[in-house]
């Protein structure tokens, strides 16, 4: 009989050791910021209007973001016609000076929606004379597309949200020349752009939990702590012992010392801090520049690289700006300027050169090549060097072939003649 009630008290725990430690309050919440992964399924509409909500909380990726429309327009635009059709160009300069019109904040905006939401939708407002008004940017997350059996954009539907939080909506058709269509960034076969957004959205996410974890780790782990030891084998902490030591700890602050008795011994815990959490922090940042397609020297990064090679990063993005400025100012002369000249193709936008150190290397080439001790225009004529400079002719001050021009070398006792006086 003792042999079954040992078993049976040892199946219920009777027997076991009781702890008499006890665990300090703690707590860990779940990540908002958890990666989820990619959701396929999820409506197009709905992922827009969450990638806008994480764009508007800023951050270093709001900031990558804003860069594309930046350095599109930091060194200005202007607008160029055909020869003879500089009265057209008048007329768009006209329309582009009125108070309700900033083509700049246009673009900026069209730039922005395309990277986050793939395209840009900005209507044109018609006036009452059937001419453009003005252009407003709507918001990308209620547009789509309408398209026909082989995948041409006939319209656009604007969705609106009616009713009690949104269950129903209200859908607008708008004619296709009504809108402003900017898009990118493309995928074969796809009718919508992509989202510059949606393809770094793993890297923000995972950046976020790693620096939310990284908070967390500093906030546990950051200062010191102790582990106090009472009481020994002999003589055991009772409960009230521990009650007692624990409001103690909650009464210390920095300036707080100890004195205990022989069998309470008080450990140091954490004394090292968190070891290596910038690189982990930096390699993540790192990840989401690159998905973003920035530098990471323009998020704060350095990576310990040389200037050379920052250097080349910067001008690779310099160069995919280029290419977005040629984009974007086919998109807007075409649907914009072309409307107001009713004349396609005579007027146009012309983005300044983004990066000025192409220009000033294709200067240094020119006097290279004019300079070699060799008739210049036979290496290369002044038209050509004007064309590649995109220098006017009327700015020259300089005959294009130096036949029948004396020159004055030092060491001459005077002038050649033709040179007038010696000042």
């Amino acid at each position: 009989m003792s042999r079954i009630g040992n078993a049976w008290r040892a199946l219920q725990g009777i027997n076991e050791p009781k702890p008499i430690t006890k665990i300090m309050p703690g707590q860990d919440e779940k990540n908002p910021y958890e990666r989820m992964g990619l959701n396929a399924k999820e409506d197009r509409r709905k992922k827009i209007k969450r990638y806008l909500g994480q764009y508007k909380r800023g951050g270093p990726y709001a900031d990558a973001i804003d860069s594309y429309p930046l350095y599109c327009l930091t060194n200005g635009w202007e607008l160029a016609c055909e020869e003879g059709y500089e009265g057209l160009k008048d007329k768009v300069q006209e329309w582009l000076d009125q108070p309700q019109v900033d083509l700049d904040s246009t673009i900026w905006e069209g730039i922005q929606s395309a990277l986050i939401a793939g395209d840009s939708y900005q209507e044109l407002i018609i006036s009452r004379g059937k001419e453009p008004w003005g252009v407003v940017t709507r918001d990308p997350s209620m547009f789509s597309k309408d398209i026909d059996e082989m995948g041409r954009v006939l319209g656009y539907t604007q969705h609106i949200p009616v009713g009690l939080g949104g269950m129903s909506e209200n859908k607008i058709s708008i004619p296709k020349d009504r809108i402003i269509n900017l898009m990118l960034f493309t995928i074969p076969g796809e009718i919508y752009g992509q989202s510059i957004w949606e393809r770094a959205e793993d890297d923000i996410l995972r950046d976020c939990d790693f620096y939310e974890s990284a908070v967390k780790a500093y906030h546990r782990h950051g200062t010191p702590k102790q582990q106090w030891q009472v009481g020994s084998a002999d003589s055991p902490a009772s409960e009230s012992d521990l009650n007692a030591i624990e409001m103690e700890i909650k009464r210390m602050d920095s300036k707080t010392d100890f004195a205990t008795t022989h069998d309470v011994n008080i450990n140091p815990l954490d004394t090292t801090g968190i070891a290596g959490l910038s690189d982990f922090s930096n390699v993540s940042l790192q990840r989401t520049a690159c998905a973003l397609g920035v530098p990471e020297e323009m998020l704060g990064l350095g990576r310990g690289s040389t200037e050379a090679t920052a250097t080349v990063r910067m001008a690779a993005f310099l160069d995919k700006i280029s290419t977005i400025q040629e984009i974007v100012s086919r998109t807007y002369s075409r649907l914009l300027i072309d409307r107001i000249t009713g004349m396609p193709g005579k007027v146009w936008i012309e983005f300044e050169d983004v990066n000025t150190n192409e220009w000033y290397r294709l200067v240094q080439a020119v006097v290279a090549l004019r300079s070699g001790g060799l008739d210049p225009d036979a290496v290369l004529p002044a038209k050509v060097a004007r064309e590649w400079l995109n220098i006017p002719e009327d700015d020259l001050d300089f005959p294009d072939s130096h036949e029948g021009v004396e020159t004055y070398q030092p060491g001459d006792e005077s002038p050649t003649e033709g040179h007038g006086e010696v000042l």
